[in-house]
């Protein structure tokens, strides 16, 4: 999800990328510190009923705002991945009552339950579409329709490649999850645009 909302052009941060715990307070605040236009948590729901099943999207309060209009855009595409919608909820979850951009808390499926597990372990593209068009249409970003790729030349560097296509070195790393950008290599394809 993440790379596919960089690739339109939004700023991404991640309150975790390995299997490290960060509390709800830290969560919080890492959102709070980076001056987001939204927080988005993503959850697999949890019971002790076998049978409890579906998608569901939590805002800490029901008014009239960004949240809510994400929440809504979210759940009304539950059909296109097949979970059983169970529809916009408010709650008192830490994470969207502290943190200061509109928040919502995407439950997408039950752990105990096969069935969701079946949709959240084969429907993964369709997630991540699901939820990013829900994303930019709230932050009406367009995404570029067709992108662009170029060939690595010989003696061509990241920044050479960047003033060609009046981009950064920045977004070329990121658009191509670069590790270094001094390291690119002959007949490497880059996404440019």
């Amino acid at each position: 999800l993440a790379s596919r909302l960089r690739s339109a052009g939004v700023t991404v941060g991640e309150t975790r990328i390995t299997d490290k715990t960060v509390s709800l307070e830290e969560r919080a605040n890492l959102s709070n510190n980076g001056n987001y236009d939204l927080f988005v948590s993503l959850h697999r729901n949890s019971a002790a009923n076998q049978s409890a099943t579906g998608m569901e999207t939590f805002v800490w309060k029901k008014v009239s705002s960004m949240e809510l209009t994400l929440a809504n855009k979210i759940q009304s595409r539950v059909g296109q991945i097949g979970f059983v919608d169970r529809g916009v909820k408010e709650d008192d979850f830490y994470v969207i009552r502290e943190t200061y951009c509109p928040a919502v808390l995407v439950e997408l499926g039950f752990i105990p339950n096969d069935e969701d597990n079946r949709i959240f372990d084969t429907k993964q593209e369709t997630i991540v579409n699901v939820l990013a068009e829900s994303i930019l249409e709230v932050l009406q970003v367009t995404p570029c329709s067709k992108s662009q790729y170029h060939d690595v030349q010989k003696g061509e560097t990241l920044y050479s490649i960047s003033k060609q296509y009046q981009t950064s070195v920045e977004q070329l790393t990121t658009w191509n999850n670069l590790e270094n950008p001094d390291m690119i290599y002959i007949g490497q394809k880059l996404k440019v645009a």
